[in-house]
Parts: C-alpha cells; sequence; structure tokens
C-alpha cells in the first residue's frame, strides 16, 4: 500500500469515527441513530445528494431513507433543494453547526413557548374566577391560590424563553468568541498559505 492511500485509508477512517459520533448525539434532535449516519455522510459529501444516492450509501429500504430524510428536513439539519438532478429531488445537509444548532432549537422552542403561552392564558382568567367564587371552602381557594401561583411563575418563565428564542433567531449569540476566533484563524491561515 502506497503513503497516499494509507493516508487515504486513515482520513476515512477518522471521518466513519466521526459520523458515528455524529450518529450517537443525534437523538438530541430527535433523530434516529440511522438518520444521524444519513446526515453524517451527507455533512462529508460536500454536495446534494438524492435519495437515491442515500439510499445506496446508507443500505436502507426506501420506506426507512423516506422517513430519516423526512426527520433530518424537519430538524432542518437537511435541506431539500429547489433544484433537481435529473427530475430528482436534492438534499444537502446543513454543515455550519452554529446554523443547525439556531434553526432547530428555536423551531422547538417556540412551539413550547406557543403551546404553553395558550395554555396558561386560557387557565389563569378560569382560575381567578374559582378563587373569587363565594360558595368555595377555604381548601380549594388555598389550593387554587397555589395553583395560581405556579402558572404565574410559569408565564414568567416563558416570557423569559420568548426572549431566549429571540435573541437566538437574531444570531446575537454566534457574535461570540468561538465563532470569530475560528474565522479570524482560517483567515491567518489562507493568508499565510
Amino acid at each position: 500500500m502506497s503513503q497516499s492511500e494509507e493516508s487515504t485509508e486513515r482520513r476515512l477512517h477518522i471521518r466513519k469515527k466521526m459520523i458515528e459520533a455524529i450518529a450517537e448525539t443525534m437523538d438530541l434532535y430527535g433523530a434516529t441513530y440511522s438518520s444521524g449516519q444519513l446526515y453524517g455522510i451527507m455533512f462529508f459529501e460536500n454536495r446534494p445528494m438524492t435519495l437515491d444516492e442515500m439510499k445506496t450509501q446508507m443500505n436502507m429500504s426506501k420506506s426507512n431513507m423516506s422517513y430519516a430524510v423526512r426527520a433530518l428536513v424537519e430538524s432542518r439539519m437537511v435541506n431539500k433543494l429547489n433544484e433537481k438532478q435529473d427530475r430528482k429531488e436534492l438534499y444537502a445537509a446543513e454543515t455550519d453547526f452554529f446554523r443547525a444548532f439556531q434553526h432547530f432549537f428555536s423551531h422547538k422552542l417556540q412551539h413550547e413557548v406557543d403551546v404553553m403561552t395558550e395554555a396558561i392564558a386560557q387557565a389563569l382568567p378560569e382560575l381567578t374566577e374559582i378563587i373569587l367564587e363565594e360558595h368555595i371552602t377555604d381548601e380549594e381557594r388555598k389550593l387554587a391560590l397555589q395553583d395560581l401561583h405556579k402558572f404565574r411563575h410559569a408565564k414568567k418563565y416563558y416570557e423569559w424563553l420568548q426572549q431566549f428564542v429571540d435573541t437566538l433567531r437574531s444570531g446575537a449569540f454566534f457574535n461570540e468568541a468561538p465563532a470569530k476566533a475560528d474565522s479570524a484563524s482560517n483567515e491567518k491561515e489562507t493568508h499565510n498559505e
């Protein structure tokens, strides 16, 4: 085996380990291990892929492949492109981890905020009405007041969470050191070459 072939083999081995690590962590994004493997393969592919190409690489059934791709598109880890190749849909992995995090978590957290804010908005006036009723036992009023306190605390939390989501969507978190330091480092390397 030549040195070049040995280097290629080592690089592919390293890539395979990275794909396995990505697959292991994808449960955080609501994806299965095999969906994570698919994302890892697409991440390193550096070009859009068709479902047939993915199926060949993953050796999966068409139904499992469709499910995996749909889950990755929903989590915004993979994007369905507007262009096609031989009338087949094309998909590309989101390779910017900062952007993937931003899209995925802002979407999921916004859903939580919307559901809980609506539930709290409906519950607070009803609970207040129960507390103000004349013919309620002291024990029931006490329990309703405890619930009211919990709902008001939850309301404050979801107001804070909405601010967090808005900040996450704005990209302000990514103006900090890790992204800038990496970008500056890459620019120095490019200029030194």
